[in-house]
């Protein structure tokens, strides 16, 4: 009901405010007018791509927190962000790619590549640790945007297209990238909840997980699958909105319990919801002009953030 609430906000409110009778005269008699062109070209994409990158970022908070076994980890702090960033801006700048599917399938392999790549380093340097996890993953996020600011300060055309897309929004987004990003979302989706069982028995040690016959090598790849088709095509569509996927499994956990099968349902409707109240708040923080939601969702973020790690302090 909250989620309904806010996409009705998302529709209706922002610098110039319609009525819900307005809104349904748009998507139900579309008739060229101006009210219409707004709500139906610019409101409505929003309305539909925030909640979808909300729910599969939130998903994915889920499932890296889980095979962390660290609850400040996330796609950002293990720099899943960054490798779907990068993937994306190489193979915009470098190899020409400009169509939705290919700059999704482009994010997909980053979130895949920086997945294996941080969790490959920290198994090969003593361990799966959470925190020797979390500590290559934010060092490789930082070198994976250092290497993104390289290559769009070297092609200005590119940094113009892709900067405020870098900062993680929703605004100008095409229907489009709904219908692309779509089947990379349910398919990660589906493959979270088939694993729901085998990551419940993997919140333990990896021997109780083996002894109750969840096969781990199995479970985590198509976990890491997972997690790469949700972030890469969230990447894709919004660019890196940060922090959702830190913020929402808290609260689904909070809500739910630690029952993967509640979990993962709950981080889909909270994160959907968080993402599209973000975004209508993203459309007042500096009004008239509109803010990145990702600054919104990332101040938000870092403050739960440092609330964890205090509270681990402590």
């Amino acid at each position: 009901m909250v989620l309904v609430v806010v996409m009705a906000m998302s529709l209706t409110l922002g610098y110039r405010i319609y009525s819900l009778e307005e809104v349904f005269r748009a998507l139900l008699a579309f008739d060229g007018t101006e009210t219409s062109v707004i709500i139906v070209n610019l409101r409505l994409p929003r309305a539909v791509v925030a909640p979808m990158v909300g729910a599969a970022l939130g998903i994915a908070g889920v499932l890296v927190q889980t095979l962390a076994r660290n609850r400040i980890a996330s796609p950002d702090t293990l720099g899943l962000n960054a490798g779907a960033s990068l993937f994306v801006v190489m193979a915009s700048s470098v190899l020409g790619v400009s169509s939705l599917m290919g700059l999704s399938f482009a994010a997909a392999l980053g979130a895949l590549g920086a997945a294996l790549l941080v969790f490959g380093i920290a198994a090969t340097a003593g361990g799966l640790s959470p925190l020797r996890i979390v500590l290559i993953g934010v060092t490789f996020a930082g070198l994976g945007h250092s290497v993104v600011e390289v290559v769009l300060t070297t092609n200005e055309a590119q940094m113009q297209q892709l900067l405020f897309w870098l900062s993680g929004a929703f605004v100008d987004r095409p229907l489009a990238l709904a219908a692309n990003g779509a089947p990379f979302m349910v398919v990660g989706g589906i493959i979270a909840l088939a694993l729901a069982r085998a990551l419940d028995a993997l919140q333990a040690d990896d021997s109780t997980a083996a002894s109750l016959g969840v096969p781990l090598f199995v479970v985590r790849g198509a976990a890491f699958l997972s997690v790469s088709l949700l972030t890469g095509a969230s990447v894709a569509m919004a660019g890196p909105v940060g922090f959702v996927g830190l913020v929402v499994p808290h609260a689904a956990r909070w809500l739910v319990g630690l029952r993967h099968s509640r979990q993962i349902v709950a981080a889909a409707l909270i994160g959907a919801t968080y993402a599209t109240a973000a975004d209508v708040a993203a459309r007042f923080v500096i009004y008239p002009i509109e803010a990145p939601v990702g600054a919104v969702t990332a101040v938000v973020g870092g403050a739960v953030l440092l609330i964890l790690l205090k509270r681990r302090a402590a």
